[in-house]
């Protein structure tokens, strides 16, 4: 007996590695990017206000757990642990309801959970969700053990107890926990089961009361999946299954035991499931995860981490995707690559370096970190404060940036609050403390590479307003400060666009020393049949060569009807290649 229980504990073990470390190569950057949606304060109110909330300790549950995502295989090992924990506990109430066909249905625990991991694809999908279904199945092995032998009058007190406990410390999967328990004591008492359903009564007298009361938002966010998804949105009918089959499978292995089955037949029943869970699971992974957005999420977990070989290196960028462009560019900006570089990888206009506004958070945090490094302090100050106040539970890399946008400014009292919020968590309190010796010390802030130039961009405030006339002008504004980050955007966007006489203004107001190879080769383009032109604006002797090699190039292959692009081959990468092909 004891070799049987070490044998389910090993493949228990194995199974729990084996889909970590799935997790982790599926879905780890959007796990590491939940953290990013999320302030959690080590502070006694902090804590006590999400308490009082409804479902209030599993959104606490999450928030904790959730913070240290930002560690590599931390939320896959956790996630992991999450689920087959709770497949465990649910197996253990199964085993009460047919202990003789165990070995058939011992895959089917792992399906509720299963579709917790999935929904976890969805960004809208909260983490409480998976922390619930765990809350759950521990409650009902509590309930099904402590009234295993007890009468109904005790079975209904403990019920109601755990019921009541349920919706307002966990929240809306009461109402499975309800459904559950009445279908387990049906199953094991026909004759007096039916009396437990005053737990469904009861979780819809507390929903009726906390809804009427404003303390949740509706019904279905009182009593269904959706109180553990964006209110905003709307949900899917799939977000259901995980609940949903927890009592068909109760249903199936109660049914089971009318069937005596023998144990290789018990086997190849529980070898197939095995398999075509596996195989569906695995299928729902791959078709129910948006790439590009997954994709998107490394991208900005590594913009959040300062590691800028991590985006251009990327295996999985799309290079059809603007939002990865601007990753990409802001990359080489902060590099210093953005000159030198920029037409190595596949531009697509200025939209490669920032896309048209859309009003969602997402896109506005990416936005936030370009107009920063474009030296646009004033609009990067009012994206990143805006998509705090649209994250319900705050983001610690808009907060970071918002303490440096306000210690730029000098809103040194401003900034020291940010500050302190920030040193009450784990995550970023060693670098919140770090940032307090600018407090008060505009010597220190002049003195510091990033901080001192960017407050040396400001615009004069007195007399100059941002974003009126869009991101040219304001880069404009910078660039005349002497913003070097601002000049190659600038200039970015004017030779993305193919805009020459843009070019040839930023190239004449010689806004750059030493013009980047790049703007020399742009002024060939505009100023080729005037050879003292571009030798007296910056166009080296080489570039100016190399520029009639392509040019001669390009004559020879039009005369022999020769494939363009492929005689140009070793041009790519520059300017010109990207003016006629681009």
């Amino acid at each position: 007996m004891k070799s049987k229980y070490l044998l389910w504990l090993a493949i228990t073990l194995l199974g729990g590695f084996i889909y970590a470390v799935f997790i982790e190569q599926t879905q780890e950057p959007l796990l590491m990017y939940r953290e990013q949606q999320q302030i959690f304060l080590m502070d006694e109110d902090y804590i006590s206000s999400i308490l009082e909330q409804h479902g209030g300790f599993a959104i606490l549950s999450a928030q904790v757990l959730q913070q240290f995502f930002f560690l590599s295989w931390v939320g896959a090992i956790l996630t992991s642990i999450i689920i087959i924990s709770t497949g465990v506990f649910f197996g253990l109430v199964l085993y009460r309801i047919n202990k003789y066909c165990k070995n058939a249905w011992m895959p089917l625990v792992m399906i509720p959970p299963f579709f917790q991991g999935l929904y976890l694809l969805d960004m809208n999908y909260h983490y409480e969700g998976v922390i619930a279904l765990l809350l759950f199945s521990i409650s009902l092995y509590l309930y099904v053990t402590l009234t295993q032998k007890t009468n109904i009058l005790f079975r209904t007190i403990t019920g109601v107890a755990f019921t009541i406990l349920i919706y307002m410390y966990v929240g809306s999967i009461a109402t499975l926990f309800a459904i559950s328990t009445l279908t387990y004591d049906i199953l094991i008492s026909p004759s007096e089961g039916w009396k437990t359903s005053v737990y469904l009564v009861i979780t819809l007298l507390a929903a009726f009361i906390t809804v009427n009361n404003g303390w949740t938002v509706s019904y279905d966010y009182a009593l269904w999946t959706k109180g553990y998804y964006d209110y905003h949105v709307e949900q899917r009918l799939w977000h259901s299954w995980s609940w949903v089959s927890v009592p068909l499978i109760m249903l199936v292995v109660k049914a089971s035991d009318i069937i005596k089955l023998k144990q290789w037949a018990q086997s190849i029943i529980c070898l197939g499931l095995i398999m075509a869970e596996s195989f569906l699971f695995y299928h729902l992974s791959e078709t129910t995860v948006n790439k590009d957005f997954r994709t998107l999420a490394e991208l900005m977990n590594s913009i959040n981490r300062e590691d800028w070989d991590g985006i251009i290196n990327n295996r999985n960028l799309n290079y059809q995707n603007y939002l990865h462009l601007n990753c990409i560019n802001l990359a080489l900006s902060h590099q210093g690559r953005m000159m030198t570089d920029l037409f190595k990888y596949p531009q697509k206009g200025s939209q490669s370096l920032m896309v048209p506004y859309q009003a969602y958070n997402d896109i506005n945090v990416l936005f936030s970190h370009i107009y920063y490094q474009a030296g646009i302090v004033s609009e990067a100050m009012c994206l990143s404060f805006g998509t705090m106040i649209a994250t319900p539970n705050g983001n610690p890399s808009m907060l970071k940036q918002l303490i440096k946008e306000r210690l730029i400014y000098g809103d040194y009292e401003v900034a020291e609050k940010y500050i302190s919020r920030l040193e009450k968590t784990i995550a970023y309190s060693e670098w919140a403390s770090s940032m307090r010796k600018f407090l008060y010390n505009d010597d220190a802030i002049l003195k510091d590479a990033e901080l001192g130039m960017k407050r040396k961009c400001l615009p004069n405030m007195d007399t100059e307003f941002v974003v009126l006339d869009g991101i040219m002008a304001d880069l404009m504004k910078v660039s005349k400060t002497g913003g070097k980050e601002a000049i190659e955007y600038a200039f970015a966007i004017n030779m993305l666009d193919k805009n020459m006489l843009g070019v040839k203004y930023l190239v004449e107001e010689k806004l750059l020393e030493d013009l980047p190879e790049l703007a020399q080769q742009a002024i060939t383009v505009y100023a080729e049949h005037d050879e003292d032109y571009c030798r007296s604006h910056g166009v080296s002797e080489e570039t100016f060569n190399r520029f009639m090699l392509f040019k001669q190039t390009v004559i020879n292959a039009r005369r022999t009807n020769a494939n363009l692009q492929a005689t140009l081959a070793s041009f790519k990468g520059t300017f010109w290649y990207y003016y006629l092909f681009g």
